[in-house]
């Protein structure tokens, strides 16, 4: 199960939830991050599946945009958030309900009031939220990144097979000079021991 749960409203701002998805799946692994049009294979057991996510992960990110509160169902005229079985509302209940670390993310909106939110989410208004602002995201999921390393740790950097790092090699041959005897000699990509103490080139 992952460890970050991206809640969003299909048909809001269409920007944000794939970009969110990329960037934290680039910082914390694909695995540690759930967004349900990546993360589910064909097949899976959809409420069962979403159920499991919102009550094992650890943050959950309430995606809104300006649409997300009034967007209406096209048959009965409702708002979907206020429609029963309507997923964004029960994932976001179900994660306030558990006390999860529930941040919203606002894609160039603001914060409802507790007054225009059915019962069971008025705790979201509550919450400090993070802006995410289109021409700004660069500066801003800096931001939501950050705060999120307080509660996931990044996935650890890949190792490089057959390859050695800068410093490896400038220390491997450091050693080889130093055991058969032999000055080093100028290189622009050399350590700075190679050079004397008044900044000039060794002869």
């Amino acid at each position: 199960m992952a460890k970050i749960f991206i809640n969003y409203r299909t048909g809001d701002e269409k920007w944000g939830p794939e970009l969110v998805d990329g960037q934290l799946v680039d910082v914390f692994g694909e695995g540690n991050v759930f967004r349900d049009r990546r993360a589910m294979r064909p097949g899976t057991d959809f409420p069962d599946r979403i159920r499991q996510e919102v009550e094992s992960c650890v943050v959950f990110l309430s995606l809104i945009g300006p649409g997300w509160l009034d967007i209406r169902d096209a048959d009965s005229g409702l708002r979907r958030i206020d429609m029963p079985k309507d997923y964004v509302h029960d994932e976001i209940a179900t994660a306030l309900a558990l006390n999860k670390v529930v941040i919203p993310v606002l894609l160039d909106a603001s914060l409802p009031a507790a007054r225009q939110l059915p019962p069971a989410l008025v705790g979201l208004s509550n919450r400090q939220f993070q802006p995410l602002r289109e021409g700004y995201t660069h500066h801003d999921m800096r931001v939501l990144i950050n705060e999120i390393r307080e509660y996931v740790p990044a996935k650890k950097p890949e190792p490089q097979h057959g390859t050695e790092t800068a410093s490896a090699v400038a220390s491997h041959a450091h050693v080889v000079r130093s055991a058969v005897g032999i000055n080093p000699v100028y290189n622009e990509n050399a350590a700075p021991r190679d050079w004397d103490g008044n900044g000039r080139r060794p002869a």
